[in-house]
């Protein structure tokens, strides 16, 4: 009885991937440099990460970075921003971690 689960357990505890909410599709993903949004309101910072230590084995690199960038929209969409600017990625082993700056660029 504790073979199967353990190895359901990890299933179990792992979240989905954040999904887009159809209103974040709008927001401007971008590399770059802060001195493109000299024209723009600071928002704030947000973080978008997906990935555990106990499920990043069950989920592809792409659908994590794809879950991460979505946590940004929405969490930028909450901010009221239209853009985020991010930054290098943080290198974990385990997840995929976006640090980046929300601004609304546009009235």
């Amino acid at each position: 009885m504790r073979k199967p689960l353990a190895i359901l357990a990890p299933l179990l505890l792992s979240a989905c991937v954040t999904a887009p909410l159809p209103e974040s599709e709008n927001i401007n993903v971008l590399w770059g440099d802060a001195l493109e949004m000299m024209h723009c309101e600071d928002k704030g910072v947000v973080v978008g990460s997906q990935g555990h230590w106990y499920d990043y084995w069950l989920i592809n690199d792409g659908e994590l970075t794809e879950g991460a960038v979505s946590q940004l929209r929405n969490k930028a969409m909450a901010l009221e921003a239209d853009t985020v600017l991010l930054y290098a990625p943080k290198p974990f082993s385990t997840s995929v971690t976006f640090l980046a700056k929300a601004y609304r660029c546009h009235p």
